[in-house]
């Protein structure tokens, strides 16, 4: 055991160390938030100002040095005659003797000065600001989840390639290893293998030589460290006998006993396959995609029997302008509701959301350390606001709910592949939805959608086989619970990572206490060959 994990340390992240127990939760973390990249982009864009500003200083110095050194370049006299000529001229041997006594220790003192104090101090305190080990580590897992959840190629990805998509962008070899060493750390030897092959197969990197006296060389034990993922992940796919550690001490001791040509032949031997031939062959233990999985990538075959229409019964208001409402699942309950936000009020809700905080998929249990993914970044607007208070009385109009108007509703957005796995807005699974003492169990949830997402963020319900992906304007509205108030399993919902966009999301959660007298108890009829267990 002890000779797997100093091979497992060895392949760490650089930089990278184990969270500490006392690790604030609080702490915001850039990759959990579009709000939160772009304070990062801003970060980034002040630390290359004051390295421009440092480095027009230092090159200032340079050209003050040179022009000094131009002045008195001694490198007309270059023999011994032609200097004894020199100094023998009183003119010459004067200003020689000035020179080294007053203009030398001057030019000593501006050599010794440090240019760009203010700069470096700048740069002192951008530092302390950067991402720590635990917001690279959930980067990775959000990079982990785009590709897996979508089932996306690391061949791809390395190219600007995301989905159908080309971007005009490609990660750079540093990138790729990164991604190759988490997926290493992570067990995951197959990707981990076709992530190192993407750096290995990277092309020359403008300034590498540079660079690499700075960052380090990325190519150093590279192709060994691809070479052991390989087979790590060819003998743990054709030998399932073996546990992990076997496999790692069998392979740590073939690349050990392999020369230097022998290892490069492997690899040349691997590198020979083309990337898609090498992934197809290399995939086919990888496990089926779960319907959460499915639904994120668009597999959900198409509904039939559903209409679009207007609204304009469940509330006397909508007499007079009718919501536009397309029905989307009918056993359970699923409706959209389009053009029901507009822009003024997505910018007031952004507005109002400026202090997000970090939104949890789990309860924290007592005295653990374990750090809990983040779902998003989240905020509760409360603040006395007419456009709050409107679109409250909307969602009374969109759902016949009774509830107060000045009620919060709660903003969120997402960031770098994080997502909500799939779960219930009822009490479940040991949690407690906030609330529940007073008003009851959750009802029925609502969802505006803020912003449009290009590629992915869907909201999947896996257990009825839907999808919907997010429309700027438009909202999603579900029973999570039957009539009679027990719980709705099929109401199982989850959020897809995004890919590409920005996912602004309005959600209120309504429950079943206020609605004693808007919604008699008539338990609904499950549906033929329904059942509870699944």
């Amino acid at each position: 055991m002890l000779r797997c994990l100093n091979l497992i340390t060895s392949l760490l992240l650089l930089g990278q160390t184990v969270a500490s127990p006392r690790y604030d939760e609080k702490k915001e973390r850039y990759s959990s938030s579009t709000v939160g990249l772009l304070k990062l982009l801003e970060l980034e864009i002040q630390f290359i100002e004051n390295i421009k500003t440092y480095t027009e200083l230092l090159s200032a110095k340079a050209n003050t040095l040179q022009e000094f050194i131009d002045s008195v370049d001694r490198g007309k006299e270059k023999s011994v005659a032609e200097r004894e000529k020199y100094v023998s001229n009183p003119l010459n041997a004067f200003g020689l003797m000035r020179r080294t006594h007053q203009d030398f220790p001057k030019w000593h003192n501006y050599i010794n000065t440090t240019v760009g104090k203010e700069q470096i101090q700048s740069l002192d305190d951008l530092l302390t600001k950067a991402p720590d080990s635990q917001d690279m580590k959930e980067a990775l897992a959000g990079m982990k989840r785009i590709e897996t959840i979508y089932g996306l190629q690391s061949y791809d990805l390395a190219k600007g390639r995301l989905q159908d998509k080309q971007y005009n962008i490609q990660l750079s070899i540093r990138d790729c290893l990164a991604l190759g060493q988490h997926k290493y750390q992570e067990g995951d030897f197959f990707r981990a293998s076709m992530w190192y092959r993407m750096a290995i197969k990277h092309e020359p990197e403008p300034y590498a030589e540079s660079f690499n006296e700075i960052l380090g060389d990325p190519l150093k034990n590279l192709k060994r460290n691809y070479a052991r993922a390989t087979i790590i992940y060819g003998l743990s796919a054709g030998n399932q006998s073996q546990n992990t550690q076997q496999i790692l001490d069998i392979t740590e001791e073939a690349i050990h006993k392999s020369s230097p040509a022998e290892l490069e032949a492997l690899v040349a031997e691997f590198l020979n396959q083309t990337d898609e031939d090498i992934a197809r062959e290399m995939s086919v233990s990888e496990p089926w995609p779960t319907p959460y999985e499915i639904g994120c990538r668009g597999g959900f075959p198409k509904r039939t029997n559903l209409v679009c229409r207007y609204n304009s019964t469940t509330t006397p208001f909508l007499r007079l302008a009718p919501l536009k409402m397309e029905e989307v699942n009918h056993d359970p309950y699923i409706v959209m509701y389009h053009e029901v936000l507009s822009d003024r009020e997505i910018d007031e809700m952004k507005r109002r959301s400026s202090k997000m905080s970090n939104g949890w998929a789990d309860q924290k249990e007592a005295n653990s350390t374990k750090i809990r993914d983040i779902v998003c970044r989240h905020s509760w607007w409360s603040e006395q606001s007419t456009i709050r208070e409107r679109i409250n009385r909307r969602i009374t109009d969109m759902t016949g709910f009774d509830f107060a108007p000045t009620e919060d509703l709660q903003v969120a957005n997402y960031g770098l592949g994080t997502h909500f796995k799939p779960h219930y807005d009822y009490t479940s699974d040991g949690y407690e939805t906030p609330d529940a003492l007073t008003l009851g169990d959750r009802l029925g949830s609502i969802i505006f959608y803020a912003s449009d997402v290009p590629q992915g963020g869907a909201t999947v319900f896996p257990r009825n086989r839907v999808s919907i992906l997010p429309r700027k304007g438009s909202s999603v509205f579900w029973f999570n619970l039957y009539d009679d108030g027990r719980p709705d399993i099929r109401s199982q919902h989850s959020v897809c990572p995004v890919i590409v966009g920005d996912r602004w999301t309005l959600t209120k959660w309504l429950h079943i206490v206020p609605q004693m007298f808007v919604m008699p108890c008539k338990p609904r009829k499950k549906s033929q060959g329904y059942k509870e267990n699944i």
